[in-house]
Parts: structure tokens; C-alpha cells; sequence
């Protein structure tokens, strides 16, 4: 059954999406609407209330409901399809939400906001955490729990760290996350990589890499690796658990997309090994709000006081207002709500990015997708990466290579990282058969 405000909705959806109502424009008030339209004004409240929640219209006091100015994009046959870009699309980002969470920190705690904090991080947003990620089934004690500047700041200091087990290099899986690399030039660490496929790794060169090769530390994304979307399953997990606890190698998991999970029942490595040499890493960009700049690691206590200083020493303390906001934003129905959206949102452009390679018919294009995240990567073996990208370019497509995934001289093929955060299923098809049409 559909709703009388369900059908007004959807009358000012297609309105806002023809452009009849134009980006910042004021709407027509109840009164007006209800008039127009023969509806009651309960109806035509309900209606925008609805439109509210999906961040398409928003309420300004004693004035009325207007559309939201990145609501909408009006797309031509030469805009851009960007490929590249990662980060939430404006109409599922919760700006308004967290904009009411900012307000409620700045009324809740007050002068705190705008006083030097402990460079641990804000005890009620710790707090709030450890009660959190018991939804991850991660458990741990608010003192285990340090908020940095995004996981970029958190990677940055383990690497300069001194580990417990005296050993001097990282191991990390190629491709891996390019700004780890980043991260362990400017650190002078030294690097050592393991080639990731989706099937994941050779733990038989794992065990002679932890064995032999000086590792501090394995760094690792579980799940929806960036840049190829691979997953391992739990006996993977199990047994990279179990190498790393024989040679003393502490592991560093950055689940960045655990929001985006959709099997409950897949647990984050952490929740399966020893506190002891686990190392626990969350972003709150990549699904929430990429300019938040706010992350979080679990560490186990004999690395937490060297912690604190580099910490200290960098920046003092994490911005408290975020951090304030972030704690009221947790504990509210408007983080189950944003979750609940941001999983749908993905979870149907890897269907549509699949559903898309499997209809090219020349079966040319090989592609791993996996059932959800912000990333696929597609092998190329008889073209450049940077050929190819620089060909889409001439079509208005942006897209990346993989190569500064790898550790330089680090034997590999060539490969496209394709991201579907900014692009619309059209796009995607689209991509797709040009992908296709210059492999071809």
C-alpha cells in the first residue's frame, strides 16, 4: 500500500531531479502545497519530513524546507565520470546529522571543546567505543583505546615505533593501501611485500618471511582490501594468526569498511587472536565523513606509553569538538540509520559493477567483485595501466592504476583500481564498455 505523503514525495523527487526545483531553492510551504495539491497539510509535512531524512530537502526555522545544493547532480554527456574518488556521494553523506551532533557536543561539554585534552583521546568518546565494537565483536578496555588523526596518523607511529620484538621491517601484502607506502618512506622503514590474490596469500612464504625476514610487523586489510576489494576467510585469518603468534610478528589490521559488512557472522581478526600481538585500527572517513579526520587504535599495553609520545608530539590531542560529536553521533538512531543506507548504497554498485563485466560478451575483462566495499581491481595483462587511463581520460572517464599500491621493483601486472563511490549505475555500464571496447 502507498502512502498519500509517499506520492507527494515522490512528485518533489522528480521534481528535484528534473531541476524544477533547483539546488538552494525554498519549496512551496504546507499551506501552499496542500492547496495545490488537495492534500492535508499533515500529509504534505510527512512528506517533506521524509524527504529530510533522505538529505534531499532540509528545514530552516520559522522559514521552510529548501533542496539541498549537492542533492542533485545534473549530468551531461560531458561530465565526468570519476572512477577515482573515494568518499561517500553527497545524498547518503549525514552532514545534517553530524551538524546536529556538532551542536549538541558544543551545548554537552561546553569549554571542554576549546581546552588541550589527553592526547589518548576524549574519555566519553572512548568510552562510547569499547560499548561500540562489541557490535564487531571486538572487545577491549578504554584504556587500550587511542584516538588519532585519521588511521593515516596511526600507521605513521607504529612504523617509527620501536617494537618489543626488536625487528625492523614491515611486511605488507601487495597491492596494499598506497599511503602505508607512503608512510614507510617518510619513516625510513624498511618494506618487505607478499602478493595478496583473491584467494589470498601463500602462507608457506609468509611463515619463511616471518621466520627469516627481521618482521616487526604485518600490516594487513582483512576485508575489502584497498586497492583490489579481496576478503580472507576465516581459516586464513586463522592460520596468519597463528604464524605470526610462533614468530613473535605482531599484526596490524586496518579494517576500515567493517561498517559495510554484510555477514555478521564474519569476525574482524582481532576478535580471533591475542591482545597481546594485535594491533586494531578504525576509520571514520571512508563511510561517514571524509574530512572528519578522526580514527581509533586498540594497542596492547607495552606499545601505549611510546604511543603517547609520538602522539603528543605531533599534535597534542585529536580535535575535541569532532571527537564530541562523533560520541553523541554513535550512541544515536542516526548512525544505525546512516549504516543501514551506506550498506545498500554499495552493496548495488558492486552488484551493477558485476552484472556489467559479466555482459561484456568477449569475456575479456577479469575482474574480482566482491559483495560489497568501495573497491574492485581489474588484472590487465596485455596493456599499460597507464595507457589505459590515459585513453578513458579522452572520454571524461578518471580512473587509477595500481601501481603506486606496489613496492617499488616489486614484480607485478598492471591493474586498474576502480571505485564506485561517486558514480551512478549508468556510469558504471559505461566505464564498463569503454574498458571493454579499448581492451578490444
Amino acid at each position: 500500500m502507498i502512502y498519500k505523503y509517499q506520492l507527494v514525495a515522490d512528485l518533489i523527487r522528480q521534481k528535484i531531479s528534473l531541476v524544477a526545483y533547483k539546488p538552494g531553492e525554498k519549496l512551496p510551504s504546507v499551506q501552499v502545497l496542500s492547496k495545490e495539491l488537495s492534500y492535508n497539510s499533515d500529509t504534505i509535512v510527512k512528506a517533506y519530513k521524509l524527504l529530510e531524512s533522505e538529505h534531499l530537502i532540509y528545514s530552516f526555522p520559522k522559514s521552510g524546507y529548501y533542496v539541498v545544493k549537492s542533492s542533485i547532480t545534473v549530468k551531461s554527456r560531458n561530465d565526468i565520470i570519476d572512477m577515482v574518488t573515494t568518499g561517500p556521494p553527497d545524498y547518503i553523506n549525514p552532514y545534517k546529522d553530524f551538524y546536529h551532533c556538532m551542536e549538541k557536543a558544543i551545548s554537552l561539554y561546553e569549554k571542554k571543546l576549546f581546552e588541550y585534552s589527553s592526547p589518548q583521546g576524549m574519555p566519553e568518546l572512548i568510552h562510547g567505543l569499547v560499548k561500540h565494537l562489541v557490535n564487531f565483536q571486538v572487545f577491549t578496555k578504554p584504556q587500550n583505546i587511542f584516538i588519532t588523526n585519521g588511521s593515516q596518523q596511526a600507521l605513521y607511529i607504529l612504523a617509527a615505533l620501536s617494537f618489543p620484538n626488536a625487528r625492523t621491517k614491515v611486511l605488507v601484502e601487495q597491492p596494499t593501501y598506497s599511503v602505508m607506502l607512503q608512510v614507510m618512506k617518510c619513516t625510513k622503514t624498511p618494506v618487505v611485500g607478499i602478493r595478496r590474490t583473491h584467494e589470498g596469500i601463500n602462507l608457506n612464504e609468509l611463515e619463511s618471511l616471518f621466520k627469516q625476514g627481521d618482521i616487526k610487523f604485518f600490516y594487513t586489510m582483512p576485508r575489502y582490501q584497498n586497492p583490489t576489494g579481496f576478503c580472507y576467510n576465516r581459516e586464513q585469518k586463522k592460520e596468519i594468526i597463528r604464524l605470526a603468534k610462533k614468530y613473535e610478528v605482531y599484526i596490524v589490521e586496518d579494517d576500515y569498511l567493517a561498517d559495510l559488512e554484510l555477514d555478521t557472522k564474519i569476525d574482524p581478526m582481532y576478535a580471533m587472536g591475542e591482545p597481546e600481538r594485535m594491533i586494531y585500527i578504525r576509520s571514520f572517513s571512508k563511510t561517514l565523513l571524509p574530512g572528519l579526520r578522526l580514527g581509533m587504535v586498540i594497542l596492547p599495553l607495552e606499545l601505549q606509553n611510546e604511543f603517547v609520545t609520538y602522539k603528543r608530539s605531533i599534535d597534542l590531542n585529536s580535535p575535541i569538538l569532532t571527537q564530541g560529536a562523533l560520541e553523541i553521533y554513535l550512541q544515536s538512531s542516526m548512525y544505525k540509520f546512516h549504516v543501514q543506507r551506506t550498506k545498500k548504497y554499495y552493496k548495488e554498485k558492486m552488484d551493477v559493477l558485476r552484472d556489467a563485466i559479466e555482459q561484456q560478451q568477449d569475456g575479456i575483462i577479469k575482474c574480482y567483485i566482491p559483495k560489497t566495499g568501495i573497491y574492485a581491481c581489474l588484472e590487465l595483462n596485455c596493456v599499460s595501466a597507464d595507457i589505459l587511463v590515459k585513453r578513458l581520460s579522452k572520454y571524461n572517464v578518471l580512473l587509477s592504476s595500481t601501481n603506486s599500491c606496489y613496492i617499488d621493483g616489486f614484480p607485478h601486472s598492471d591493474g586498474l583500481r576502480l571505485c564506485v563511490c561517486k558514480t551512478d549505475d549508468d556510469d558504471i555500464r559505461r566505464t564498463i564498455k569503454l574498458i571493454s571496447k579499448e581492451l578490444n
